[in-house]
């Protein structure tokens, strides 16, 4: 019969706190024989665990690799992506063209409000945010103020495309 390893060691401990003085040899030899077998038991609990930590380990550090691994995967992805996408914004802006309908999908130019900080140094605390150790421009504080009509010196909204495959 396998028991855990917490009432192994209450056996163990329970065990041991019996004056053996109080003991004939019979019931000294019995004790003796039953911590021994705690003790084998013991052993098997804590080698049992112990294999059983050192695979989760690997198996933890295994899963990290691969994560590393499928995070790159994920950025060459999006660097591709990105890389087709402007081609296509390209040959679509040379060629006149905003719109296109194929089978399944459309491609369209869509002109959007990008803020551009020219020098971030000039900028009020109002459109910075605090990032530990970093400051930079809170562009989406700076967009809504330049939006509604507010100058702040070294920035301003400029119309950049980008591509919209729906």
């Amino acid at each position: 019969m396998s028991i855990s390893f917490d009432a192994i060691q209450q056996e163990i401990s329970a065990m041991l706190s019996v004056n053996d003085e109080d003991l004939t040899e019979e019931q000294k030899k019995a004790m003796d024989e039953y911590l021994s077998e705690l003790g084998d038991q013991e052993a098997t609990k804590i080698d049992s665990f112990s294999a059983f930590v050192r695979e989760e380990t690997a198996r933890a550090l295994y899963y990290k690799e691969e994560a590393k691994r499928l995070a790159n995967k994920a950025k060459n992805a999006e660097n591709r992506i990105g890389f087709l996408k402007a081609k296509y914004l390209d040959i679509m802006r040379e060629n006149g063209v905003s719109k296109i309908k194929g089978n399944a999908y459309t491609l369209s130019v869509r002109h959007i409000p990008h803020v551009v900080v020219d020098d971030d140094a000039k900028l009020d605390d109002l459109y910075m945010r605090i990032i530990p150790e970093k400051r930079e421009p809170d562009k989406v504080v700076i967009r809504e103020a330049l939006k509604g009509g507010v100058s702040i010196p070294g920035c301003r909204i400029e119309e950049t495309d980008s591509l919209q495959i729906r």
